[in-house]
């Protein structure tokens, strides 16, 4: 098949399992707003004003790790259920489109929670259009990271019952315990150097210096507090993930 037909399959495999399920049901849409937004109100109404612009960009770049979540429960439900992987694998269609495909399923379901987080953030906090530009790019950026994580975790499991607790596990840790909600400056400095595990931090660096947010970590390091350490850490993580996922995944059932 040529670049252009698994460009196509990709766009189907999207429309299947992402564009269509919202079309029928439009509530699936709360889904994704349920949780980032408990969050935002429990620190609207606990938390001192001057961290509310953090807990929405952290419910931003929430939805791009939910997206990664669902990744994993649909892929694993499809594979193991469904039988819907051994399809594609019997067929001209490459990894690559299946998982480009799943993953921008994924993105439609996130994309109406992101569009209302961006909308909420651009009224908290004057961001420019370079601004702008960057934080579009780092929600992508992270959304492909936790999407390629989560095919890959998928393809791991034998049995279906086993994914849910472990992809709820995995992103929760990538989404709440790191400086995702909050600053980094809240974090003890002796302890900031524990933030740096979780590939999360990286994004939420990124985007609060994208908003002009600051509270990025100080851990004493030129190197480890610089917007280029961030970045280089963040693609290369994708690319980790990423290569994970199309080389090391399990394609056929044994």
């Amino acid at each position: 098949m040529t670049i252009r037909s698994q460009s196509n399959a990709a766009l189907r495999i999207c429309f299947i399992n992402g564009v269509l399920p919202l079309w029928r049901s439009p509530l699936l849409i709360a889904a994704q707003f349920l949780t980032p937004f408990s969050f935002l109100f429990f620190l609207f109404v606990i938390a001192p004003r001057s961290l509310f612009p953090f807990g929405v960009m952290g419910g931003l770049l929430f939805t791009a790790l939910f997206a990664g979540s669902s990744m994993l429960t649909d892929c694993a439900y499809l594979r193991l259920e469904r039988q819907f992987q051994q399809v594609f694998v019997a067929s001209p269609v490459r990894p690559i489109a299946y998982i480009m495909g799943m993953a921008l399923s994924e993105l439609a379901f996130t994309a109406p929670a992101a569009t209302v987080f961006f909308v909420i953030l651009l009224v908290v906090v004057p961001v420019g259009l370079v601004g702008l530009v960057a934080l579009i790019g780092i929600f992508l950026l992270t959304w492909l990271m936790a999407t390629t994580l989560g095919f890959f975790v998928s393809t791991l499991f034998i049995q279906l019952r086993e994914s849910w607790p472990i992809a709820t596990l995995i992103f929760s840790l990538l989404s709440v315990i790191p400086p995702v909600f909050y600053p980094a400056t809240e974090i003890p400095q002796n302890w900031q150097w524990v933030a740096l595990l979780a590939p999360s931090t990286f994004s939420a660096q990124l985007a609060d210096r994208a908003a002009g947010l600051g509270g990025t970590l100080t851990t004493g390091s030129l190197i480890l507090n610089a917007p280029a350490f961030d970045v280089a850490m963040l693609v290369g993580i994708t690319l980790l993930f990423g290569t994970a996922a199309l080389f090391l995944s399990r394609w056929r059932e044994p």
